[in-house]
């Protein structure tokens, strides 16, 4: 905490569970002021978020106990099966609040869900491939929730105008590519690729060293853009460290611009 704010100047951040599940829990955004709880670093009035995975991850920690989501294909199977328990879940709670009557029983996972379908809680979503959020966004369609962010997005240049279409931001990386079988196909000109497809776009950080130096993967992303032919202002690099991460949280009403 204190040297992402005092190496790189980062105020504001977002607490997120792992991805080796396909629906990981909740996350908060918190403001990077000391404080002795989590309730008093929170960024009053932020939404909090609801991470997800696909791909890589989920599919091999399953698949080493042998059981689903063990394949993409089990992936997509599971979600599916899941949000539409919620959405069952969410029916009968709309008709208890309207009518009265006896409650519905509670279960504090669907009420994270329930939270997604109502527009409170936003979907933050780790995905590498073009292919599989092409899949996500179509299934947010089928279940009727909004997919706020894909992180990591090493092929969203792929997908640029579906991002657009749909609303949902890419937090990326500058340059991280290479390291398991789906972040192969990443390039250095991905985020430029996005912001001038105008698509929201972000640089973001999930290692202790990168979120001191966001500045610097910045320019990275410019340097490649420029030897790519993309021409891209210093001001337009900036809403990369500032207005897409905070759309991406649901707070660019209060900062961000």
């Amino acid at each position: 905490f204190t040297r992402a704010l005092a190496n790189g100047g980062v105020t504001s951040l977002q607490i997120l569970p792992g991805s080796a599940n396909l629906f990981g829990g909740r996350s908060v955004t918190l403001k990077n002021v000391p404080a002795r709880t989590m309730q008093a670093m929170k960024f009053p009035d932020a939404p909090y978020g609801l991470k997800m995975a696909c791909g890589e991850n989920p599919k091999r920690v399953y698949g080493s106990r042998n059981q689903k989501p063990s394949t993409r294909m089990g992936n997509v199977a599971v979600d599916r099966q899941t949000w539409a328990r919620a959405a069952a879940y969410k029916r009968k709670w709309d008709k208890y609040e309207k009518d009265g009557g006896e409650p519905p029983e509670r279960d504090i996972a669907m009420d994270t869900l329930r939270g997604v379908l109502s527009g409170e809680i936003l979907v933050q979503n780790h995905c590498y491939r073009a292919d599989e959020m092409a899949i996500v966004l179509d299934m947010a369609k089928e279940f009727g929730y909004h997919v706020t962010a894909f992180h990591h997005a090493v092929e969203a240049y792929k997908i640029a105008d579906l991002l657009k279409a749909n609303g949902t931001c890419a937090a990326v990386w500058a340059d991280w590519y290479g390291f398991k079988m789906e972040s192969y196909d990443g390039i250095g000109e991905n985020l430029a690729i996005l912001e001038k497809s105008g698509a929201c776009a972000t640089i973001h950080s999930d290692d202790e060293n990168g979120i001191q130096r966001l500045n610097q993967e910045v320019a990275k992303v410019l340097s490649s853009a420029h030897h790519a032919g993309i021409d891209i202002a210093p001001e337009v690099a900036w809403k990369w460290l500032s207005l897409g991460p905070d759309k991406a949280l649901g707070i660019d009403a209060q900062t961000g611009s």
